[in-house]
């Protein structure tokens, strides 16, 4: 009995804060005057998580106040509705359209047949190789639509400002790769970067090898024990051979409670609940900043 009144509460909380408090918050952004324009920002969205996203785009800009150049990407599943509606809030986002990218990758990857082969099989493979194929010229930034800013990230606002080379990423609580991580290091040669996660990677451009996820595919396409991990396993690769740069800080924090520690500046929620979780506390707490932000300019 307590555990279904549990549930209930959640359901009602997580539905209020998609349908109340994500909406009020999209449409409350002002987008802050200063721009961060040599550096895109790619989120792989789908019908279910679009809406996720722009809140996650919402607190990016609110947080750091800079206005970024993103790209959504289309896993197939957007409608023309949604376009719109993203659009709106970010006229000058690039909605990448599945078709479209379905055209470019077979010319990005034409010398790469397992690469070109498995970006067909499941959707998180575009979140590698198509923002690859769309990202900025020098450096870009993955971000998942489940990942919330509360705070001004300094590490990415360093990184942006300095023109840094090196690959951050978020560290994830225990290891998530394809396959275990000595497999790896002894099949590729290369000593892989711990408890990697892909929800946030800042990524220098000349740090994706085609060469080297074709070899990962080749080698562990039949025996990998995870292979929804690929897309991540290719990520946390490219930086443990490109051997610059390494973990954010636990302030950039993956949670798989209820609420985020205290000092998060962001946080990945990740398990079976995590949209419930997200709009749960990061759409009031993005609605709260937002409006404190108001007042205090009137």
């Amino acid at each position: 009995m307590l555990t279904a009144i549990r549930q209930a509460a959640r359901r009602a909380c997580a539905a209020a804060g998609k349908h109340l408090c994500s909406p009020l918050a999209v449409r409350m952004h002002r987008r802050p005057a200063d721009q961060a324009d040599d550096v895109s920002v790619h989120m792989l969205v789908s019908s279910r998580t679009w809406d996720a996203g722009l809140l996650a785009a919402v607190s990016l800009e609110s947080s750091s106040g800079r206005s970024w150049p993103f790209v959504f990407h289309d896993d197939g599943t957007l409608d023309e509705r949604v376009v719109e509606r993203i659009l709106q809030r970010f006229p000058d986002a690039r909605v990448v359209r599945r078709a479209e990218a379905d055209e470019k990758a077979r010319n990005f990857l034409a010398g790469h047949p397992k690469c070109l082969e498995h970006r067909a099989k499941h959707n998180l493979f575009l979140k590698f190789f198509d923002f690859a194929t769309w990202g900025s010229e020098d450096r870009f930034i993955v971000l998942d639509s489940d990942v919330i800013f509360f705070r001004r990230p300094p590490e990415i606002m360093d990184w942006l400002e300095s023109g840094s080379l090196d690959y951050r990423y978020n560290e994830d609580t225990k290891e998530k790769y394809c396959i275990p991580r000595e497999h790896l290091e002894r099949g590729l040669g290369i000593s892989m970067w711990p408890r990697f996660n892909s929800g946030l990677v800042l990524v220098p451009r000349r740090a994706i090898n085609l060469d080297l996820a074709e070899e990962l595919l080749a080698k562990f396409e039949s025996t990998a024990h995870h292979p929804q991990f690929f897309e991540q396993t290719l990520y946390g690769l490219m930086g443990s051979a490109w051997g610059r740069g390494g973990a954010l800080p636990s302030t950039y924090e993956i949670n798989w409670g209820y609420f985020r520690r205290r000092g998060a500046v962001c946080r990945h929620y990740v398990g079976a609940f995590k949209h419930d979780l997200l709009f749960i506390e990061g759409a009031p707490v993005t609605l709260a900043s937002l409006l404190a932000k108001k007042f205090r300019r009137s």
